[in-house]
C-alpha cells in the first residue's frame, strides 16, 4: 500500500498531494470547547460556536480541491451544552470507573482544570446555560450552504456509552456522522456494507449505527471505533483507492485502510499522538514485517 503519514499542519502537507486524487475524507475533528490538544488557536477554541462552524467549514473548502469529482466525505461531530463547564474534571476515572493515576496524569496533560469554554455574555436566547448548542447541525447547514451536498446524517448510537452523572435531562448516547459528496454521481458501495435482514436477504443498514466506542491506552481520550471506520470506508472507497484523515489523531483510519487494502493519507500536527498511531501501525502489522510507510 501507498500510505502518505506525515506529522504536521494539514493544510500545509496537502499542497503535496495532487488534485483530485482522494477517494474518500473520514475524520473526526476537535470539538468545540471540549479538549486542548495543542494549545491556543487550535480547531475547537474558537470564541463562539459560531465561529467554530464557519471555521471548521473553511478547513474542508480548503480541502475541497484534492477530493475526486466522485468522493465522499464523511465528518463525525459531537454536541455541546452552553455553560457546561466541558473540561472541568473533578474525577478521574478509566473506562470501567476507577481512579487510576494515568488517568489522571492523561487528563491534566490534554484537558484542564478550568472550563474551557470561553466567557460569553448570556442573552437568554441561544446563550444560556444549559442550552443545547446542536453545533453538528449547524455545522452541517453551513456545509449546505457552501455548496457540499448532504446524503445522510448517520446517528452513531454508543451502547456502552458511560452514563452521565445529570438528573434533569436524558443522557446523550449518540454523535452525528455527516455524509457528504460534491456531485450527484458519486461512488458508493452500499453491498459492502449490507446487513442480514428478517428474510435472510443482505438490506441496506441504515443510518442509525449501533458501535460500541473503543478506549485506548495512551493519550489521546476521543478517538472514533475502528468498526465506524470500517463501514465508511467500505461503503465510501474503491479497493486500492485514497482515503484521506486530516485529523489522523491515533491512527485508526490508517490502521483502517491498509486492512482494507485502500492507501491511507494522514496528517496529524500533535507529535504525542502522531508517535502513538506509528506504534498502533506497527502492533496492527506485527512488529517482525512491519515497516512504516511515511515520507
Amino acid at each position: 500500500m501507498n500510505h502518505i503519514i506525515e506529522c504536521g499542519d494539514t493544510l500545509e502537507l496537502i499542497k503535496q498531494i495532487p488534485p483530485e486524487s482522494i477517494d474518500l475524507l473520514v475524520t473526526s475533528p476537535p470539538y468545540w470547547a471540549k479538549r486542548v490538544y495543542n494549545g491556543e488557536g487550535e480547531i475547537g477554541s474558537e470564541r463562539t460556536p459560531e465561529e467554530y462552524v464557519s471555521r471548521l467549514a473553511d478547513f474542508f473548502d480548503e480541502l475541497k480541491p484534492y477530493l475526486k469529482p466522485s468522493a465522499n466525505i464523511f465528518i463525525n461531530i459531537g454536541d455541546t451544552f452552553f455553560g457546561s463547564g466541558a473540561g472541568a474534571w473533578k474525577k478521574y476515572l478509566d473506562e470501567e470507573g476507577n481512579i487510576t493515576q494515568v488517568q489522571k496524569d492523561r487528563k491534566e496533560k490534554y484537558f484542564t482544570l478550568k472550563p474551557l469554554q470561553p466567557k460569553i455574555k448570556q442573552n437568554g436566547k441561544l446563550y444560556q446555560n444549559k442550552q443545547l448548542l446542536l453545533i453538528p447541525s449547524r455545522f452541517a447547514i453551513e456545509m449546505q450552504e457552501r455548496g457540499w451536498l448532504l446524503r445522510d446524517d448517520i446517528i452513531w448510537q454508543k451502547p456502552n456509552r458511560i452514563p452521565a452523572s445529570v438528573t434533569d435531562r436524558l443522557n446523550n448516547t449518540y454523535e452525528h456522522v455527516f455524509h457528504f459528496v460534491l456531485n450527484k454521481k458519486y461512488f458508493f458501495d452500499l453491498d459492502a456494507i449490507k446487513v442480514p435482514g428478517a428474510n435472510g436477504r443482505p438490506k441496506n443498514p441504515g443510518d442509525v449505527w449501533a458501535i460500541n466506542t473503543q478506549p485506548l491506552k495512551g493519550n489521546h481520550t476521543a478517538t472514533f471505533p475502528e468498526e465506524l471506520v470500517e463501514r465508511i470506508v467500505l461503503c465510501g472507497c474503491p479497493e486500492d483507492g485514497y482515503v484521506f484523515d486530516p485529523f489522523l489523531g491515533t491512527g485508526t483510519t490508517w490502521i483502517v485502510s491498509d486492512r482494507l487494502n485502500r492507501n491511507c493519507i494522514g496528517f496529524e500536527i500533535n507529535e504525542d499522538f502522531f508517535s502513538f498511531a506509528q506504534e498502533r501501525f506497527k502492533e496492527s502489522r506485527g512488529f517482525e514485517q512491519c515497516k512504516l510507510p511515511i515520507i
